[in-house]
């Protein structure tokens, strides 16, 4: 299992223009194939610093979200609004249990 975890920066004054395209990438990739786990989480504590937590099945499946074609309108209204930072990295996993 791929496990991917991260954030995404805005000013907190965009993040309302950001709902509906979240929405969109959040519903249409959580019906791809190989997507266990897709989830944005707004920071209570900082505001404009939104969360990621995903896990996939495999990294063919993960590499194959990235080129999916509803990525393009999210990263056009990241772009729009104006990307502060991201972070976002991959980690193998493989040893679970439940806490």
């Amino acid at each position: 299992m791929i496990i991917v975890t991260g954030h995404l920066r805005v000013a907190p004054e965009h993040i309302d223009a950001l709902r509906e395209p979240m929405r969109a990438v959040l519903e249409t990739t959580r019906k791809e194939d190989g997507c266990l786990l897709y989830a944005f989480g707004e920071d209570v504590l900082d505001p404009g610093l939104i969360r990621i937590l995903e896990r996939w099945r495999d990294w063919p499946s993960l590499e194959a979200h990235g080129k999916a074609p509803h990525m393009a309108p999210w990263r056009e209204a990241l772009g729009k609004v104006g990307l502060l930072e991201r972070e976002i990295v991959g980690h193998e996993g493989g040893n679970e249990r439940a806490l």
